[in-house]
């Protein structure tokens, strides 16, 4: 699976250092962004608010290099959804490496979905990994940048 096909450009938000500036923030944001794009109701954006944040406290999901993957599945959503946020001035997310986190994922997948979910994540995890594609994803000026950036990246480590 290729995250770039589960994006949209209006899914991407560039430098969002500029409002959104704590963990709850930045989560609290990308759900917002998630329900505007892919028409979730106020019930099923807190219900993923819900979930997002109980994931965060049994263990942050900054998994270090400046990267962070909130995610959850949940029963309100039928599919999967993959959103990306870039903070130029980095936001303390509680991250494994104690670093700021300047790039995340949100990925929402349908609560009775194991296999693509994991997937997601890992797709994610092995992209991110390259140092010049995180930088590349973070300094991109639009979304249409960002999502170029990622197909590139997909073409050479898929």
């Amino acid at each position: 699976m290729k995250l770039s096909e589960k994006m949209t450009e209006s899914g991407i938000v560039i430098d969002a250092g500029r409002t959104a500036k704590t963990k709850d923030e930045v989560i609290a944001e990308l759900i917002a962004l998630a329900a505007s794009c892919h028409g979730l109701d106020e019930a099923q954006a807190q219900r993923v608010l819900e979930a997002v944040k109980a994931r965060e406290e049994q263990r942050s999901t900054g998994i270090g290099c400046g990267l962070a993957v909130p995610h959850c599945k949940v029963d309100c959503v039928d599919q999967m959804h993959v959103l990306a946020m870039a903070c130029r001035h980095g936001v303390d997310f509680k991250a494994a490496d104690g670093e700021p986190v300047y790039l995340l994922f949100l990925i929402v997948s349908p609560e009775n979905t194991a296999g693509p979910h994991l997937t997601a994540l890992s797709s994610v995890a092995r992209l991110a990994a390259d140092a010049e594609v995180r930088q590349a994803l973070i300094e991109a000026d639009t979304p249409a940048r960002f999502l170029e950036v990622l197909k590139e990246a997909e073409s050479r480590y898929a």
